[in-house]
């Protein structure tokens, strides 16, 4: 029987250790390559010791994961690869995605996981790489699994009002929008498998957007974070209805939670207590326990207007009471009300009253 070779490329040698040893792999009728610590000494394998799947970190020093990614791509060779990829990593991944990885995980990951997804690869070169086919796509399953720019650049679009939507709670919108997206697949000609790499992708940003939101993903999402778990959905449209029920429930709760503002007015009341110090969305987020994104969302959808524009617009307010009321000086209106460089402050202030402060006193004073 041919044993199947594999490439673990991980520059932190701990983790690669412990996956080198941890496993029986001889068990499996898996050999291991030689270990790389980098993308150049991956590259360098790759070519002298011709293995079947590649174990990929994406972040690696001189070449990172997605440049060994794309060099296999470019040279069009028959390897199986699986991705290794932390949260902030999001970008990298999803463009891996579009280069048709087989699977990626989510560091750090259970051996069991990394194995079954080494097993399927495995599987997948027994079977010739013939994928399985939605009954309900009307195109035939082989060919390309990249899509041209100008398909990627309407899905994309797609995508992005998509995410729009779910991120702002509207369940309505964003199950018409789901649905207008699967249709663009059979419009745009795209293959199984192109499908399935472009869904990967996007349930990439929906677990980024949860976690911006402070949201726990669905436990029903884990099922299709797996390329394998996605081939086996018998149609399109069970795959669609899948992941509309994912995607109605995030944005209801992310309206849910949205709707009840408290973030929003523990904020606004801190920057009404501390609006004369050094203010950010960062040390706001954190008194109020959310991610400065989903904070932001939050101030945007319950004043009509974002953080900045907030505290600015405050800020002015209590600058023109002190005018009216006190006979302090400029500058020190300027830094009471949190503004560092009076110069900054009084074109601020005219902006927004439409007169300088001294006017602005003489008038009200």
């Amino acid at each position: 029987m041919k044993l199947t070779k594999l490439l673990i490329a991980d520059d932190e040698r701990e983790t690669s250790h412990v996956i080198r040893h941890m496993i029986p792999w001889a068990q499996y009728d898996i050999t291991l390559c030689t270990e790389a610590t980098n993308g150049k000494e991956a590259i360098d394998i790759i070519h002298r010791e011709h293995p079947d799947i590649a174990l990929l970190d994406i972040s690696m020093p001189v070449i990172d994961g997605l440049g060994i990614i794309r060099h296999i791509h470019e040279q069009n060779l028959n390897i199986q690869v699986i991705i290794l990829s932390g949260y902030d990593e999001f970008v990298y991944a999803q463009t891996a995605l579009r280069y048709g990885v087989s699977d990626y995980l989510l560091k750090p990951c259970r051996m069991e996981d990394l194995l079954s997804s080494i097993l399927k690869c495995k599987e997948q070169l027994a079977q010739a790489g013939i994928p399985p086919v939605f009954s309900d796509l009307q195109m035939p399953s082989d060919g390309t699994d990249t899509l041209d720019s100008n398909s990627l650049f309407y899905l994309d679009a797609q995508k992005k009002k998509l995410l729009e939507a779910i991120r702002t709670g509207e369940t309505d919108s964003a199950a018409q929008l789901l649905q207008k997206l699967f249709l663009s697949f059979t419009e745009k000609s795209v293959t199984e498998r192109g499908i399935i790499h472009y869904l990967l992708a996007l349930i990439l940003d929906i677990a980024r957007l949860c976690r911006e939101c402070s949201i726990p993903l669905p436990p029903q999402m884990h099922t299709l974070m797996d390329f394998n778990q996605l081939t086996e959905f018998s149609s399109l449209q069970c795959l669609e209805t899948a992941l509309k029920g994912i995607v109605l429930d995030i944005a209801d709760k992310i309206s849910e939670k949205a709707g009840k503002s408290i973030p929003v007015y523990g904020a606004i009341r801190y920057i009404k207590e501390h609006y004369g110090e050094n203010l950010d969305l960062n040390l706001l987020s954190r008194q109020v326990h959310v991610t400065p994104a989903y904070l932001s969302l939050l101030f945007k959808m319950q004043t009509g207007i974002n953080f900045l524009e907030f505290l600015t617009n405050y800020r002015i307010e209590k600058a023109c009471e002190l005018l009216k009321t006190t006979s302090l000086k400029t500058y020190e209106i300027a830094y009471r009300t949190g503004f560092k460089d009076e110069k900054y402050f009084s074109t601020v202030f005219k902006k927004q009253m439409g007169m300088p402060p001294s006017k602005y006193r003489k008038i009200h004073f």
